[in-house]
């Protein structure tokens, strides 16, 4: 048996139950009530916090959901630890909301962002005074390169076993066409320069190095960095958009048929609304 940890990643505070035997689910271990302990204090501080009704019944005692304002958490427990993460659903790319993108953190509006970093902590220090456990929390990388290389060595996907190397290292190395083909089918290469259309509709550009499957890091500048797909990633071209092109938050189907309302002629509408008069009298 090991000692137990917790760990502080993105928007995700997770903690490690090795001290007890996981083998064997049971409703008594020990991490389950220090898991009730911290929504207890969540809840003193304003958030409402529920079990998840979208989990299937006969394990939606083990998952909970809460908010607090625009601040909002996704809590599970199972035989070897929990998790809670924190998300929103202001500024989100993912079609089923901020709970399923990536970098989380950096799409948190400022005062969201403020507000989970005062969370989080108290969290941690709440865990510190009830559990023997340790701060397995990565050390805060200020570049981009150096947090990408963090990853680099945490990720079993990758060869790197500590920091001590470059990304330029990396710089031709590419993927396998599934997960290494850009938008146009070019091949991508650790190094190469791409653009891609950011969640708030700007042009970016930048170097990328793979992450997983077909995820790539994009660094932008000295500290920031982005994971996209690879068929979001391209050369830019004479006749692609450089201005804001707002991503539309309405359904294809439903702008669709609300364009081809808008090119119908006051006369058709007029003349289709009778037609249906008609055919509802002559069904009655």
């Amino acid at each position: 048996m090991g000692k137990d940890h917790y760990r502080i990643y993105e928007t995700t505070f997770s903690y490690r139950n090795e001290s007890e035997s996981a083998s064997t689910w049971h409703y008594q271990y020990k991490h389950f009530v220090l898991l009730y302990r911290v929504l207890n204090m969540l809840r003193g501080e304003g958030f409402v916090i529920v079990n998840d009704k979208e989990i299937a019944k006969c394990i939606r005692k083990d998952h909970f959901i809460g908010s607090r304002g625009d601040l909002k958490l996704h809590a599970e427990r199972f035989p070897a630890g929990f998790k809670i993460e924190f998300f929103q659903d202001i500024n989100f790319e993912n079609p089923n909301g901020g709970r399923y993108d990536f970098g989380k953190f950096q799409k948190m509006p400022y005062l969201i962002r403020l507000h989970y970093i005062k969370y989080v902590k108290m969290i941690a220090a709440l865990v510190g005074k009830l559990a023997d456990a340790d701060d397995h929390t990565e050390i805060p990388y200020k570049t981009a390169e150096d947090r990408i290389k963090a990853k680099y060595v945490r990720e079993w996907v990758h060869e790197q076993t500590d920091m001590n190397f470059n990304l330029s290292d990396l710089d031709g190395q590419t993927q396998e066409t599934y997960n290494g083909t850009g938008r146009d089918g070019e091949t991508l290469h650790n190094g190469d320069v791409k653009y891609f259309r950011h969640w708030n509709g700007y042009l970016y550009r930048g170097r990328i190095y793979h992450n997983i499957n077909n995820m790539w890091w994009v660094i932008i500048n000295k500290t920031e960095f982005h994971n996209v797909a690879d068929f979001e990633l391209f050369d830019l071209k004479p006749e692609d958009n450089r201005g804001r092109q707002k991503r539309p938050l309405l359904p294809k189907e439903y702008q669709e048929r609300r364009a081809a309302i808008e090119a119908t002629t006051t006369k058709e509408l007029v003349n289709e609304l009778r037609r249906r008069e008609k055919r509802k009298e002559t069904s009655a």
